[in-house]
Formats: C-alpha cells, structure tokens, sequence
C-alpha cells in the first residue's frame, strides 16, 4: 500500500495547486477565454478526483475498514461515509459552473461557491493526511511484520 500513498499524496498536491488556479483565475472572469479557461481547470480537477476517489473506494477503505484494530475500522468507515456527501457537493457544485456562460453570468456566485467547496476539500485532505495514510502505514507495517 506503500506507493498507494505516494500516489495518493501527488494527487492530493495536484488538486491543491489546480483549486489554487482556479481561485486565482477567477478573479479576472471578464470575458468568454477565461471562463473557458476556468472549465477546463475544474474539468482536470474532476477528473483528477474521480480517478483518486476510484482508489480509495476499491483500495484504501476496504482495508483499513477491514483492519482487526475496531479503533481503526470505524474511523476509517466514518471517513468513508463522509466522503460521499463531500463528493455529491463538489459534483453539484461542478455542474453548475461547467460551462463558461454560467461563470460569466455569474463570477461573484462562482467565487463564493467556489470558496467553500474548495475550503471543504482542503479540510478534507489535511484530515486524511493526519489521520488516515498515517493509520494506513501502520496497516501496511503490521502486516509486513
């Protein structure tokens, strides 16, 4: 599960940096080349969480929810049931604003949405980075030793 993590971690960075692009591009949100422009950086965004997503749902949670330590089998399923409502969030959230004339029409609703779903997503991603691919690595050692 060792390179899982890694894996896990890069795609964590690269959505950071992309809501980061994102959150700076929409700033200028006066004309039709950066609204697209702005599309297409929540299209890499999603695309980038549904493949880090399909990871955790076929790899990482069932083995920690299948863990022998309870402690860790519920945080891991807690973590698990969460995630869904995050995920509807941000897909709803992504329907809305993925054509250009809905961002035009409306910057200052986009920032504000924006602003929040991303601030959900970044709290989401220092929680599993203290909490779950530590308890991940201790899995992972145990069942190495």
């Amino acid at each position: 599960m060792n390179w899982r993590i890694g894996q896990l971690q890069s795609q964590h960075e690269a959505c950071l940096a992309i809501v980061q692009d994102i959150q700076a591009r929409s700033l200028q949100i006066w004309d039709r080349p950066a609204a697209v422009e702005i599309t297409l950086m929540l299209a890499r965004l999603t695309g980038i969480l549904r493949i880090h997503l399909a990871l955790e749902d076929e790899i990482l949670y069932p083995a920690l929810r299948n863990a022998s330590d309870p402690a860790m089998a519920r945080t891991a399923e807690r973590y698990w049931q969460e995630m869904g409502g995050l995920a509807d969030a941000f897909l709803d959230f992504v329907d809305r604003w993925k054509r250009a004339d809905a961002l035009l029409a409306d910057a200052d609703g986009f920032r504000a949405e924006s602003a929040r779903v991303f601030a959900a997503l970044a709290d989401r991603i220092d929680r599993e980075h203290e909490e779950i691919y530590p308890m991940a690595e201790r899995l992972r050692a145990a069942k190495a030793a």
